[in-house]
């Protein structure tokens, strides 16, 4: 049995830790019945140097980097939240950087660093009910921002249901939605209300500028194969393509087969070496 620490560094984390359904705490879940794991939210670091392997999640200029030297005793990685401004010398330090799509996995391993690529989705929880109704004609979970370019869907109006919160920047996105009748609900949502919405969906649309890869998943998990309208989405177009590429019957067959939490369970411990 081996000792791992996850480590979640974002001020929010603990706020929505027991209502997060995401494929890294699916996995994780996985992990822990076999091996001993410990979360470490919002700013808290492992205090002793006594783990065979720790994790964290951010991006590659994180200030967790500063803390490597404090841990030399275990191995170390990074779920990798975005390739944006990719810092290579800070990855180089890592004996296994955890890359979300094919792209971004190219960039990792150009630079130099050791990448696997490791993602998925919780498809025990993301999954499609046959008993709920199709009333929803498009939906997009999405923080309002100017990245996610809610703007560019807005002309669907009343047969578009938005659901986020609203970044500073992003009222912009909000109006627009607000102008053409779209169904607007702002907030933190559960999982489970999210889960209910995809249910309810006969299409998701995704129009952001990058990113967005939980969504099209957990959208693939609920049988929806979902439109990524923004063409320089390589991200996320490449799980698209991915999918008209394999043999598997229907979305969630392929994220099952390619992106279920058990596979990223094993993907991160082989990685680890553990």
């Amino acid at each position: 049995m081996s000792k791992i620490a996850v480590i979640w560094f974002w001020p929010r984390a603990s706020e929505i830790f027991d209502d997060w359904r995401d494929g890294i705490k699916a996995a994780v879940e996985l992990i822990g019945k076999k091996h001993e794991v410990e979360w470490f939210l919002d700013k808290q670091i492992p205090q002793k140097d006594d783990f065979d392997a720790i994790i964290f999640w951010d991006d590659s200029n994180s200030t967790f980097f500063q803390y490597l030297p404090n841990y030399p005793k275990a191995k170390k990685g990074i779920f990798l939240t975005s390739d944006n401004g990719l810092n290579i010398e800070n990855l180089k330090q890592l004996d296994v950087v955890f890359c979300e799509s094919q792209p971004v996995l190219r960039k990792v391993l150009s630079g130099g660093a050791k990448g696997v690529l490791g993602f998925g989705t919780d498809t025990s929880f993301y999954s499609p009910d046959p008993e709920v109704k199709k009333d929803i004609e498009y939906f997009y979970p999405a923080t309002f921002s100017p990245w996610k370019k809610q703007s560019d869907i807005a002309y669907l109006g009343d047969k578009l249901v938005c659901i986020g919160t609203i970044q500073p920047d992003g009222y912009r996105e909000l109006e627009a939605c607000e102008k053409t009748g779209v169904r607007v609900e702002i907030g933190y949502f559960s999982a489970e209300k999210i889960r209910d919405y995809y249910r309810r969906a006969k299409h998701v649309i995704i129009p952001a500028i990058h990113g967005s890869e939980r969504t099209v998943l957990e959208a693939m998990a609920t049988d929806i194969l979902p439109e990524v309208i923004n063409p320089d989405n390589i991200r996320t177009q490449s799980y698209i393509r991915e999918y008209h590429l394999s043999q598997t019957k229907s979305p969630r067959q392929f994220v099952q087969w390619s992106y279920s939490h058990k596979k990223y369970a094993k993907t991160i411990l082989k990685g680890l070496g553990l």
